[in-house]
């Protein structure tokens, strides 16, 4: 099973354990956010062990039921972190959000002694590119076709 972890925006609380709802957020964003052959599968990739779903939560305004603000997903093998899905909900968008998470996981990597991380992302989504590589990131590689006809991958690994 996947190891689930779980940040609240309101950094007074303490977060809590993932519930169906936020699940049920996170498919909502996924389908909204990116294409249907980009979309993750989160009810078979989160049977993994190999898999850490991040998430960062708002539960400030209702304690019952929080609301999804960003989540990333990352897959290990024993040589490399895959960063493989990183998305912020559109109104939580502009404020930092993907920054702190990933400045925040890859912390946690290196004190595991994980420092091999690496991505692929789209190359016309530029302002994603220009986060990863203001964190560190550089661009390797560029796969043609990746995501489908003309898009073009940029395969990034995180500098040491």
């Amino acid at each position: 099973m996947a190891t689930v972890t779980v940040l609240s925006l309101d950094l007074h609380q303490s977060p809590k354990p993932l519930q169906q709802g936020v699940l049920d957020q996170i498919k909502h964003v996924e389908k909204k956010t990116f294409p249907r052959n980009e979309a993750f599968n989160f009810d078979l990739e989160l049977k993994k062990r190999t898999t850490e779903l991040i998430l960062l939560v708002d539960d400030a305004e209702s304690a019952s039921s929080p609301v999804l603000a960003a989540y990333a997903v990352y897959a290990y093998t024993p040589n490399l972190t895959m960063l493989h899905k990183l998305c912020v909900v559109q109104t939580f968008r502009r404020r930092g959000i993907a920054r702190r998470m990933l400045l925040f996981q890859h912390q946690k990597l290196l004190l595991r002694g994980r420092s091999n991380v690496q991505l692929w992302v789209d190359e016309e989504r530029v302002p994603a590119r220009q986060l990863y590589s203001s964190i560190g990131f550089v661009e390797v590689t560029r796969l043609q076709n990746y995501y489908g006809p003309s898009r073009t991958a940029v395969r990034m690994v995180l500098q040491p």
